[in-house]
């Protein structure tokens, strides 16, 4: 086994998780590998501090402070419930910003789009223009136009 492969399997190892197998394979290389058995003795230092920290009371009146706190919360005055619902977001960096940003694209959309309308426009008048003056659309709207002009 190597010293990668013993590290993906320590946590299991700890836990008691592993099969026959790989548990004396494991159990090998921690007999022949210095450094690998000093990260198992460490390791198993912390899970059993963690097990000794796993039950915790929660000191006395916590309870009682947390649910203090959600009343006085909402015992706010219409006014600073507004103010607050109303300009609370506003005072946040990545909104303001975000809005900052939409606008300046809407700004510099509009200053690009100004002169590229108006360049659409002249080329589609000059397109009707050239189509106008072919030889062969003038001679057709000539026979169209006698032929509208006979009774």
């Amino acid at each position: 086994m190597r010293c990668a492969e013993l590290e993906i399997l320590l946590a299991d190892y700890l836990d008691g998780a592993i099969s026959g197998v790989e548990k004396s394979a494991l159990e090998a290389h921690l007999a022949g590998c210095a450094s690998c058995a000093e990260l198992a003795r460490d390791a198993a230092g912390a899970v059993a501090f963690m097990e000794r920290a796993a039950v915790v009371e929660p000191p006395p009146g916590i309870v009682a402070r947390i649910l203090l706190d959600r009343r006085t919360r909402f015992k706010r005055s219409w006014a600073e419930r507004w103010l607050g619902l109303v300009a609370g977001p506003v005072w946040r960096p990545r909104l303001a910003m975000s809005v900052a940003m939409a606008l300046l694209s809407i700004a510099m959309l509009g200053r690009v789009w100004g002169p590229a309308e108006n360049q659409v426009y002249r080329a589609w008048d000059r397109t009707v223009k050239q189509y106008e003056n072919l030889p062969l659309v003038s001679e057709i709207q000539a026979q169209l136009d006698d032929w509208t002009q006979q009774p």
